[in-house]
């Protein structure tokens, strides 16, 4: 089966922003990212373009890796929670999903070399940062629904002039979804009818309906990387990351009919997708770090586009029952395409300043192009060229900002506070709003041999989705707060 056969089948079923845009959805959930990694960074907010100094902040810009004057080997255990609350027909619903993972983890090596010039050392870290994580889960109901998922089937049928040949579970694009509703007698085409239209059993009456989605996975970022430090004034890196990817994205459909709608002996059916993408994708980071004076700190740094081969597999099912009838249950063959994804690039400017051993500030400014967006067959060397034309029509650069700082409580202890802002990827076209905010707060305790770190983030978002055609239903609208709790233990040898 082809991509664009995939794409249009779940276009059927879950619009985030009209029929036409579904496919770069996807391409934007599989490109970002937020601030994760180590209970430091998370702390604050992220901002460490400038500042090197931490493990997960040499993701951020290898040339933070320069500032480290130790071997140090770390690990941050994480958790995670996301709550949803979602409005669908002034009906409200909540959920929620929660996770432990390993945020980071990895190891520096430093070597001190001040007999080569004003070369005063050389490092090289190697390890993972957890960069995305796709768990949520949420639901929409009503108890009055004005249309049926059957309905958008039908319309599609109609529109199109298509007969039962149509929807033999072999010929795509429609297997997945509408032959299943086919095969369940939910759609029927009558026989002894001139004008012949396809029967839809759903009814006339509104309908009770929910829509149930759970998602999980993450986004992985194991990298190697190098750096050095001249003259404690210039810090210079370079990386390589390699990317993993597993998403899993599994959505129920239900709908039950009105008992008094005697147009229908159906009493209620279910329509069930689930999907998986995964695969490993490639990229380098570059970066610069300049000490003007020893309390300013200015930084730079350049994320190329990752490049991944992606694997989706997928399938669905339908179940109907009718009165009188035993439950009617069709499924489909599992689909399965491998395709290649380019991720934007992405450059990032810091500045900090450092109070002495009181503390210290940090901001960042991150831009990142979704337009860059890029998607090919790898199954069928399909071309996307309509997908990009979408991702370039609803998607925009973005500048997201980054603020930290640190206050030192005593010798020993600090205390630590972000905000990070991420603007919307979507533009004034789309019916949709992709930007978020980060919320966090902090503690560490350091001595010479090691350190523990602590953090909590708040993070705040939402997301507009239809089930199925715009025209034919309203907009869920969910606002999400996730909770993660991090810490890092830390030892330097």
């Amino acid at each position: 089966m082809k991509l664009r056969s995939l794409f249009f089948t779940i276009g059927l079923v879950v619009y985030a922003l009209s029929a036409a845009a579904q496919n770069e959805v996807d391409a934007l959930n599989l490109s970002r990212e937020e601030v994760t990694g180590s209970a430091r960074t998370i702390a604050m907010g992220g901002a460490f373009t400038a500042l090197g100094g931490d493990f997960s902040a040499i993701e951020i810009n290898p040339a933070g890796i320069g500032v480290l004057r130790s071997n140090e080997f770390s690990i941050t255990p994480a958790y995670h929670t996301n709550i949803s609350n979602s409005l669908y027909y002034n009906q409200t619903s909540i959920d929620s999903k929660s996770n432990f993972n390993i945020g980071s983890v990895g190891i520096v090596g430093v070597k001190n070399i001040n007999g080569v010039g004003k070369w005063r050392s050389s490092s090289i870290a190697f390890g993972m940062n957890r960069s995305l994580s796709f768990h949520r889960a949420y639901n929409f109901k009503s108890n009055n629904a004005p249309s049926s998922l059957i309905d958008s089937y039908q319309n599609t049928l109609i529109q199109n002039g298509l007969g039962p040949e149509d929807l033999d579970v072999i010929n795509q694009p429609f297997g997945f979804d509408i032959a299943l509703a086919w095969n369940n007698y939910l759609l029927d085409y009558p026989i002894f009818q001139s004008d012949a239209v396809f029967y839809n059993a759903t009814g006339v009456l509104p309908i009770n309906q929910s829509y149930s989605v759970t998602k999980s996975g993450s986004k992985r970022e194991t990298f190697l990387a190098f750096g050095g430090n001249y003259d404690d004034k210039l810090y210079v890196g370079g990386s390589v990351r390699f990317s993993r990817i597993n998403y899993n994205n599994d959505y129920i459909i239900s709908e039950s009919i009105d008992p008094s709608d005697t147009t229908t002996t159906l009493n209620e059916y279910s329509f069930g997708f689930s999907e998986n993408i995964s695969g490993l994708g490639v990229g380098l980071n570059l970066g610069v770090i300049y000490r003007p004076t020893n309390q300013l700190r200015v930084g730079a740094s350049l994320k190329t586009p990752t490049v991944y081969s992606l694997n989706i597999e997928y399938e669905s099912e339908n179940t109907a029952i009718f009165d009188d009838f035993d439950p009617f249950y069709s499924e489909s063959p599992t689909g399965d395409y491998d395709f290649r994804l380019t991720s934007p690039l992405q450059t990032s400017f810091g500045v900090a300043y450092v109070f002495g051993k009181h503390g210290l500030i940090s901001a960042d400014v991150e831009y990142v192009n979704y337009t860059g967006i890029r998607m090919q067959g790898i199954s069928d060397s399909y071309s996307f060229s309509s997908e990009e034309d979408a991702i370039k029509t609803f998607l925009t650069p973005t500048v997201n900002l980054k603020f930290g700082g640190e206050y030192r409580i005593t010798q020993f202890v600090s205390a630590r506070a972000g905000y990070a802002q991420y603007g919307n990827p979507y533009n004034n076209s789309a019916d949709n709003f992709g930007g978020f905010n980060l919320y966090s707060l902090g503690l560490g305790y350091r001595n010479d041999e090691y350190f523990l770190d602590a953090s909590y983030q708040l993070k705040n978002s939402e997301n507009k989705e239809y089930i199925y055609d715009p025209a034919r239903i309203d907009a869920g609208t969910t606002d999400f707060t996730d909770h993660r709790i991090a810490v890092t233990f830390g030892y330097r040898f």
